[in-house]
């Protein structure tokens, strides 16, 4: 007897149906304007014109619009990283998949401008003979950096270690604060970076903080005065977004929860938390601490006898690091140059900060074209 297959034609024409029917409901159904999984806004379809046909904005719009407006689209991404997974793709949109549920953020050299690099280092030496502070450099060594041996085979990434030389080089006026070898010591102990995303947990902040008190020279409280509990065991981080998976489990995000009391004003909105619980409940997890980036954001404590000053030039690396840290200053500010846009020396003026701590992931740092902000 004959199995019956299906024609060829039949299947074309099932096929035409299908996307059909895709495409007539992105017109029917509601648009959607933001993406909470890629922590984006989307693209939604507008009414056709004669002049954005005229100068192709249209068809832009429209190809965008259905890319992001796509039925199903979170789950048609999984099956894509899934089909790439399994045929031995190890880099999908810029994300190396690594070993045991590990992402990794592929950044290679040719991402990264040695001049800019070594212009931000000038800025940062200008700024310590500028101001009466005593200034630090903690850049935070990259994921693929410490968990080298979760790397995919053959992956290739930037050369971490010759912007550490150079560092070490340029900076006579500042203390450079490397914990490399502290990390690499224990990461098979402890988890010190979220496999989904790319910044690093508590536990790797924590051990930063005990550099940072060997550098103050000071005795470093232990890890369980910070009452550490977890917050969450569904935080899927942005590495995951990029390259969403059916088999990957998601993080656990664990928390300081024993911090000093204190009024925190962000962006002149007063708190009294330095925690946004309300983002444990949405994509954007790491969120939490402070609701997010911020132009300035100050923390007063009554919990310091020193009425000392610390200014953190940052990135969101530093939001997790500052927890550690509230006990020993009564006033901290925090600057992120990718929102902060008033002049640098009238700041420096109305705080006059007894210690300047700058904090970044070292690619981020490397990257930033808004270090500028520093001698303005």
């Amino acid at each position: 007897m004959r199995s019956k297959k299906l024609s060829p034609a039949i299947f074309f024409a099932g096929c035409i149906l299908l996307f059909t029917i895709c495409g007539n409901l992105l017109f029917l159904l509601p648009q959607h304007t933001y993406s909470e999984n890629e922590n984006r806004y989307l693209t939604t379809l507008k009414k056709p014109t004669v002049s954005g046909f005229l100068d192709t904005s249209m068809q832009k719009n429209f190809t965008d619009g259905s890319n992001d407006q796509f039925i199903g689209r979170d789950l048609w991404m999984k099956f894509a990283t899934a089909l790439q997974h399994s045929i031995g793709f190890q880099d999908i949109g810029g994300v190396y998949l690594g070993k045991n549920g590990y992402y990794f953020e592929r950044i290679l050299n040719s991402q990264l401008s040695e001049t800019r690099y070594l212009n931000n280092l000038q800025m940062l030496e200008q700024f310590a003979q500028t101001y009466q502070t005593n200034l630090y450099f903690l850049p935070v060594p990259s994921k693929g950096t410490i968990l080298k041996k979760q790397l995919p085979d053959h992956a290739v990434l930037y050369q971490e270690d010759k912007l550490y030389t150079q560092a070490a080089e340029q900076l006579h006026n500042s203390e450079l604060i490397d914990i490399r070898s502290l990390l690499t010591d224990i990461e098979d102990k402890v988890a010190l970076y979220f496999k989904t995303d790319h910044h690093w947990t508590m536990h790797a902040a924590y051990l930063a903080y005990t550099a940072w008190c060997q550098m103050q020279e000071q005795t470093p409280k232990p890890i369980s005065q910070f009452s550490p509990k977890c917050a969450s065991d569904k935080f899927f981080g942005t590495l995951y977004s990029k390259a969403p998976d059916f088999q990957v489990q998601p993080d656990q995000l664990y928390l300081p929860f024993h911090v000093p009391e204190a009024k925190i004003i962000i962006d002149e909105t007063q708190t009294n938390s330095i925690y946004d619980w309300n983002k444990l409940d949405t994509k954007d997890k790491y969120g939490v601490y402070f609701g997010g980036n911020f132009g300035r954001i100050d923390i007063y404590t009554k919990s310091s006898s020193d009425n000392k000053t610390l200014l953190v030039i940052k990135d969101s690396f530093a939001n997790s690091f500052i927890p550690f840290i509230m006990a020993d200053y009564a006033h901290i500010v925090m600057i992120d140059f990718r929102y902060y846009n008033m002049p640098y020396s009238s700041l420096m003026n109305e705080i006059q900060p007894d210690d300047t701590l700058v904090l970044y992931e070292i690619s981020n740092f490397a990257q930033d074209t808004n270090f500028l902000k520093i001698l303005k």
